[in-house]
């Protein structure tokens, strides 16, 4: 009796461990060459500060940006490092000072300029990106601002960082982001561009959509920006730190990222004008970011 209840409890071990495996699942991104995505992206940019004399006025002020474009994304280089080259297509954005928009006179530079340019990255697997620049000369560009601004609300949406284990819904885990590049003209200064997050992830759930396995990931990011806001009457080059959340939504089955939503904000960031060395002083800024990118068509697996 004793060695057939020990049989059995052995025996319900086993179901036990191959269900909770059952319910583990691999999280990897695929990047097999050849393969061409098209995906829609947006984003919200509000600056709101105090110190109004900066831009002959008095009292608060705030600016605001919306930007849209589309792109088509192809797998250039397979491999631990993939390179993707993406084409950017129907751009387009305009910006509103403290409620009035602005005219094409006052803001005459936006990401249609960019339409039928391309960017490259490379990624890795797990959704670290260690590249990303203009497959073009940066440096004869009539408004190079608008390729730091592509970047940094283009680069978060690409990929969260994938842990390196099997994870059940309920886990988490850690990841960083950082990208520095130069933004490509003087008059913003010498430091170069960041984007840097500091995330912890969730895995919220996992779902069957169309035949294909799909997770939901939570993201919680402790950010660094160091950006750069350029209207007619007004450049500024923010650097501060903050945070936010994002979602995400991944087919596992061939490894796509199909969504993803991003909200953060920067609180007491350091501003100054651009062309001037030294911060404006006692200044209080807050800046808030919303980003969203979604997959609109796989062209080729």
């Amino acid at each position: 009796m004793k060695i057939l209840r020990w049989i059995m409890c052995a025996m319900g071990i086993m179901v036990v461990e191959e269900a909770c495996a059952a319910d583990q699942v691999m999280l990897k991104l695929q990047y097999p060459e050849g393969r061409t995505l098209r995906y829609k992206n947006k984003y919200r940019l509000e600056y709101f500060s105090d110190k109004a004399e900066i831009i002959l006025r008095e009292g608060t002020f705030d600016v605001q940006g919306y930007g849209e474009w589309r792109s088509r994304e192809v797998v250039v280089e397979a491999g631990d490092s993939a390179k993707v080259m993406a084409k950017v297509d129907k751009g387009g954005s305009q910006a509103m000072l403290s409620g009035e928009r602005l005219t094409y006179e006052q803001f005459p530079y936006t990401l249609d300029l960019l339409n039928n340019l391309s960017f490259v990255w490379r990624i890795a697997a797990g959704g670290q990106v260690v590249e990303f620049d203009p497959d073009f000369s940066a440096f004869k560009t009539e408004r190079k601002d608008m390729i730091t601004d592509l970047r940094q609300v283009w680069m978060p949406g690409l990929a969260p960082v994938l842990p390196d284990r099997a994870v059940s819904v309920g886990d988490t885990w850690e990841g960083e982001q950082r990208i520095e590049v130069p933004f490509y003209d003087f008059d913003a200064g010498f430091d170069p561009s960041l984007v840097q997050f500091t995330s912890t992830y969730k895995l919220k759930k996992v779902k069957e959509q169309k035949g294909y396995r799909v997770v939901e990931i939570e993201e919680e990011r402790e950010v660094h920006y160091r950006i750069w806001l350029h209207i007619e009457v007004l450049s500024l080059v923010i650097n501060g730190t903050g945070s936010g959340n994002a979602d995400w939504e991944i087919d596992i089955d061939r490894g796509l990222v199909l969504s993803h939503n991003m909200k953060i904000g920067l609180g007491w960031p350091q501003v100054r004008l651009a062309g001037t060395p030294d911060p404006v002083e006692d200044i209080k800024a807050q800046v808030e970011l919303i980003v969203s990118r979604k997959l609109d068509k796989l062209e080729k697996e």
